[in-house]
């Protein structure tokens, strides 16, 4: 195969991340779209000896249970690649590639793998979106998201199916306004804008909206008007603020902030703590997919009351909070010096005493209290971990072995890096008891899963 060749292809399966896979002559071609029981035709963009990657070009024959698309930017969004495939087909595809997963990449060929739990709702879940501005050739400040597979292209939003209405009625808003405004936006190979992101959170369980622009200065005429139009647009819109980025990272992170309406700051209440959201705070953004998240990684702590429990990669305390009201003591770790204050502040609002939060990378803090460099070691009874993507360090994982907690709760967004990760602590010792995934994500290749770990006995 060579670069730009067209193929016709026979779609067998989705593959972990949600590329369509098919082969061609014994070699493994991932499509960046397509449903299992398609035929389509798509273009080589890159091939190497054992397998090749392409775009969708037609689909030829739909598979059999393919489904209209809901969205109008279906051929252009990226986020929600699996809509055409049905919410039931989509959960059990998910369900087993955890089991696959877990299989191939941590060689445990009996995975306990529990029923993945569903969303209620697979539409209009979505608590958090960030919009980016680019500028056309003619000026015009666009506001919406990225086209599939690219950076410099960008497609306006007229609507979008697993976000809050609001959030098509806000960037609508502010497009005209920063049209009729002359706002000034980077252009796709200049970066010598002024406004960069817009950011929209409306949390589902409060009705709480914040809206925060992203821009690189404030020197943005009818700043103030722009605010007071967005906070018009809904009773939900409790605050907006301008948030300040002058990196030339194409992150939607704010230095500075600036309250423009209220205080800046909104609530969510999950499993009844309050936790205060601000523009840079993590929030899991299916507020209702994540109470039963969390409620699984509390099961399978099976907590008594009286334990020390240790989470790392703490965030705003989410996590250590509903921890520390059903254990004795917790303790959560997180690098992000905001967060951690805000975690501190979300204890006091739920009058949580037996709480604390140390600042630092889980790796750091692991080795300095393992060697006696920093005060307040912690013997877990339970040791949760929430990582990123990346999952966890191979050092943190020997460290969490060195501490040698009873219980390894494990809150995984990758199940390619639980896998690798689960394999580690095998040879340490702890083994995989049982998995849940959790569909946190309906309609796109992400997959959220609770695993359980015991140490070894004997």
């Amino acid at each position: 195969m060579k670069v730009r060749d067209l193929l016709t292809l026979d779609v067998e399966d989705l593959a972990l991340g949600g590329k369509a896979l098919a082969r061609h002559e014994g070699c493994v071609v991932f499509v960046d779209r397509g449903l299992p029981g398609d035929r389509i035709t798509a273009r080589i963009t890159k091939s190497k000896r054992s397998f090749a990657e392409a775009r969708l070009v037609t689909v030829d024959a739909p598979a059999a249970n393919r489904t209209p698309a809901r969205c109008a930017h279906a051929d252009q969004c990226g986020g929600c690649r699996m809509q055409e495939m049905p919410y039931e087909s989509q959960v059990r595809l998910k369900e087993r590639q955890v089991a696959e997963t877990l299989r191939h990449l941590g060689g445990i060929a009996d995975a306990r793998v529990h029923p993945i739990v569903p969303a209620d709702s697979p539409w209009h879940y979505r608590n958090k979106m960030e919009l980016s501005f680019l500028r056309a050739d003619d000026g015009t400040p666009i506001l919406g998201l990225h086209e599939r597979g690219t950076f410099d292209r960008i497609f306006q939003l007229r609507e979008c199916w697993i976000a809050s209405p609001l959030v098509a009625k806000v960037a609508t808003f502010t497009q005209r306004f920063a049209a009729e405004h002359g706002w000034r936006a980077n252009h796709p190979n200049q970066l010598d804008g002024i406004i960069r992101f817009l950011m929209i959170r409306h949390l589902p369980l409060t009705g709480e909206c914040a809206v925060h622009l992203i821009a690189s200065s404030e020197q943005l005429p009818g700043l103030g008007e722009w605010a007071r139009g967005v906070a018009a647009l809904s009773p939900d819109v409790k605050t907006v603020t301008l948030g300040l980025n002058t990196s030339r990272s194409n992150v939607a992170f704010m230095e500075r902030e600036i309250a423009l309406v209220g205080s800046g700051a909104i609530l969510e209440r999950l499993l009844g703590l309050e936790f205060e959201v601000v523009g840079n705070a993590f929030l899991q953004t299916n507020s209702a997919q994540a109470q039963k998240l969390y409620s699984l990684a509390l099961e399978a702590a099976q907590l008594r009351g009286d334990e020390t429990v240790l989470d790392l990669y703490s965030g705003a305390g989410t996590l250590t909070l509903l921890f520390a009201r059903a254990a004795a003591r917790a303790v959560g770790v997180e690098s992000v010096p905001d967060a951690v204050e805000r975690a501190r502040r979300n204890a006091t609002r739920n009058g949580l005493q037996e709480v604390s939060f140390v600042c630092g990378e889980a790796r750091q803090v692991l080795r300095e209290w393992a060697l006696g460099q920093r005060p307040g070691g912690v013997k877990p009874d339970v040791l949760v971990v929430d990582p990123p993507r990346a999952g966890l360090h191979p050092r943190v994982v020997v460290r969490c072995a060195e501490l040698a907690p009873r219980r390894i709760v494990y809150v995984s967004c990758n199940p390619a890096t639980l896998a690798r990760d689960l394999k580690d602590f095998a040879g340490l010792g702890y083994v995989l008891a049982e998995v849940t995934p959790v569909d946190m994500f309906p309609h796109t290749p992400h997959i959220e899963c609770v695993a359980r770990l015991e140490r070894a006995t004997g």
